[in-house]
């Protein structure tokens, strides 16, 4: 969940999923006569969540993911290249990322340097979204 805010501390409540939670919610609430979709799931959640809980956006992360895996691409091909850092260890989940860094130190500079999707979607609220309704 990101939270924009100005001056006047106006704050604008903006929440977003990541695919793999609108397909999990997508697989328990679908029946064998009437299979729900992620996309169905994410339009549902919309709806309660600009309804009833009050955010003013609610979105995917989908294409923060595409961009995310863009500069893990671009970053892998830079350590290549350079002849060192590989293997190069990449995840999605920042919790994971979080683990490995607590319980094996070791591995830290094998990981990625390249923002998560979470990550790379926060920036996107904070910026592009900010600017587009005068926040930032």
């Amino acid at each position: 969940m990101s939270v924009l805010s100005d001056e006047k501390d106006e704050r604008v409540a903006i929440v977003s999923f990541a695919p793999q939670s609108l397909a999990s919610l997508a697989a328990v609430y679908s029946r064998s006569d009437d299979p729900l979709t992620p996309r169905e799931v994410l339009h549902r959640m919309r709806e309660f969540c600009t309804e009833v809980l009050g955010f003013a956006y609610v979105f995917d992360t989908t294409f923060a993911r595409h961009l995310a895996l863009k500069e893990h691409v671009k970053e892998f091909i830079e350590r290549q290249s350079g002849g060192s850092g590989l293997p190069m260890l990449a995840s999605a989940c920042p919790g994971w990322i979080c683990y490995a860094e607590k319980t094996h130190p070791e591995m830290i500079p094998f990981i990625a340097k390249t923002k998560s999707p979470q990550q790379v979607m926060g920036t996107l609220v904070k910026k592009w979204i900010g600017r587009r309704i005068g926040k930032k």
